[in-house]
């Protein structure tokens, strides 16, 4: 049952409620999209040289880039930079908001950020468990394709462990999270953030993007048992962290 208090305090707080997070949130969905089809073509138009190609020539290059570990780094990178400081200037255009009460950047506890690093990790463990139970590898084909191609290396670091967590945490657990949980209750509002999180990695399979479900539901719990955007920021830095980890072992042997 939910927290009523919780629910409250979240509705004293100036946010856009539902209406408003809905139609702000599909304005920065789609400057996600322009900004990371602006990297791709500008990257793939660098690369083919001025020659134009045909058109079918261009849409198999297209496909081809999609796990291109340089333009997905590019692509994660911009998205935070550009991104990142939309959604801080949406929340502000609020009257009367803060963005410290609004996207939750409350302090915390390192015993309290350590605890939840440990259950990240104790969940990484049996997610991996499970996935090698059932014969499937632990790495997926989409990681090793992007970190094999990802040169510098540390491109990819970067763009996984910093850009992607920033963007997508600020995002879904904060500017979206505030908005519906007041109409949702903060169990739906984890539900439906989990949910729209995992279902725009589409470059994983249905596995994968269920896993990604789960794992939006604990960085969703997270965030409303600390009150905190930076447990599920840290969090999602370290999953990627063993993600990128994981990959480079078997890229590197």
């Amino acid at each position: 049952m939910a927290d009523t208090q919780t629910i409250a305090a979240s509705r004293s707080i100036p946010h856009w409620g539902l209406f408003g997070t809905v139609a702000w949130g599909a304005s920065i969905a789609l400057a996600f999209v322009v900004v990371q089809s602006i990297v791709l073509v500008a990257y793939l138009k660098r690369t083919l040289g001025e020659t134009d190609l045909p058109e079918d020539q261009f849409q198999e290059s297209l496909l081809a880039a999609a796990d291109n570990g340089v333009i997905i780094s590019l692509a994660t990178l911009a998205t935070a930079i550009i991104c990142v400081p939309m959604i801080l200037g949406i929340a502000k255009l609020k009257r009367g908001s803060r963005l410290t009460d609004y996207l939750a950047l409350n302090p915390i506890a390192w015993r309290t950020l350590g605890v939840w690093l440990s259950i990240t990790i104790v969940f990484i463990a049996l997610a991996d468990a499970l996935t090698l139970a059932l014969g499937r590898p632990v790495t997926s084909e989409f990681m090793l394709s992007a970190y094999r191609s990802a040169n510098p290396a540390w491109l990819i670091w970067l763009a996984f462990v910093v850009g992607a967590p920033l963007f997508e945490e600020t995002f879904f657990r904060g500017f979206l999270f505030k908005g519906l949980q007041p109409a949702l209750t903060p169990v739906g509002a984890i539900v439906v953030t989990a949910a729209v999180w995992a279902a725009i990695h589409i470059q994983y399979d249905l596995y994968g993007i269920v896993t990604l479900f789960i794992s939006g539901l604990l960085l969703g719990a997270a965030r409303v048992r600390t009150n905190s955007l930076f447990t599920p920021l840290a969090m999602h830095a370290l999953m990627n962290i063993v993600a990128n980890s994981q990959a480079a072992l078997a890229v590197n042997g």
